[in-house]
């Protein structure tokens, strides 16, 4: 059994829930087992949202515009150049154990996503992240929105032209809620989906645009605090690194014999393969 979040789009401040889902969990590392938790995640938490509609954002989606949505592919603009949200977002990290402080690190810039994180995580040697730095800004982790720089940078890689194609099929599908089965991280791209369309059914993306206005919608001050207690409305705070969750974890009613079945009727056309069209809406057209 595995307790995996799911995050839901809202229309209002912070723009989104995160709820908790106990799944049956299916080890190992083929692609095969990775879709089948997502199955069990999806269809366990449908149980008790029906009326949401549920993507995973990850290169083990089941569809290939989840692929196309995670950080790893998806484009960013930078001052010098494009390359991927990953790759932004890890280069720009700085650390500190106290005493030495280490990064952002520009030169892992334009490396692919994978290359580039593991040289930094190489770089920084069990040190903690604490802020980041980019194109002459700097940027902080608030405790009312730790992923207040990774959110930033992924819903402006959205309305940037390059990603103009996946950001209207994201929007078209009409989908509220999304999971990353791939990362525990505190910076979760199903997180940052579900902010973007909350603030799109909010009438509010475009402040995202500018990092003054962007601070202002999420109630933080320049020096990266909050502007007061407003600033933690409907919040979920970390305490011992679980988030403070406002609904019960959802109960896992659709188990691992169901999800077998539910893959086999319905995944037969899936591989094992690291295939550019190993993916149902592309096998099933």
């Amino acid at each position: 059994m595995a307790e995996k979040s799911v995050f839901i789009s809202k229309a209002e401040y912070p723009f989104f829930e995160e709820v908790h889902v106990n799944i049956d969990w299916f080890g190992g590392f083929a692609l095969s087992q990775k879709r089948k938790c997502q199955i069990g995640l999806h269809q366990n938490f449908l149980m008790e949202y029906p009326k949401e509609k549920i993507l995973e954002i990850s290169s083990s989606s089941l569809v290939s515009l989840g692929a196309k949505l995670s950080a790893m592919y998806l484009s960013k603009r930078t001052l010098k150049g494009i390359t991927t949200v990953e790759s932004v977002f890890q280069s720009s990290r700085i650390y500190s154990d106290g005493i030495k402080r280490i990064g952002p690190f520009p030169e892992y810039r334009f490396l692919p996503g994978r290359e580039c994180k593991k040289l930094v995580k190489e770089a920084a040697k069990e040190m903690h992240s604490y802020q980041y730095e980019l194109d002459g800004l700097t940027f902080y982790a608030p405790v009312h929105h730790i992923s207040q720089f990774y959110d930033f940078l992924y819903l402006n890689a959205l309305l940037e032209p390059e990603n103009e194609e996946v950001k209207n099929k994201l929007l078209q599908e009409n989908y509220t809620a999304f999971t990353d089965l791939a990362t525990r991280s505190l910076n979760c791209q199903a997180r940052s989906a579900a902010i973007f369309v909350g603030l799109v059914r909010a009438g509010l993306i475009d402040e995202v645009r500018d990092y003054s206005s962007y601070l202002k919608l999420f109630r933080t001050q320049e020096n990266g605090k909050a502007i007061g207690s407003e600033s933690y409305e409907h919040v979920q705070l970390l305490y011992k690194d679980r988030v403070k969750l406002f609904s019960p974890v959802i109960p896992c009613r659709f188990h691992k014999a169901e999800v077998e079945d539910y893959y086999a009727e319905r995944c037969d056309v899936l591989t094992n393969c690291k295939e550019t069209d190993n993916y149902l809406d592309l096998r099933c057209k």
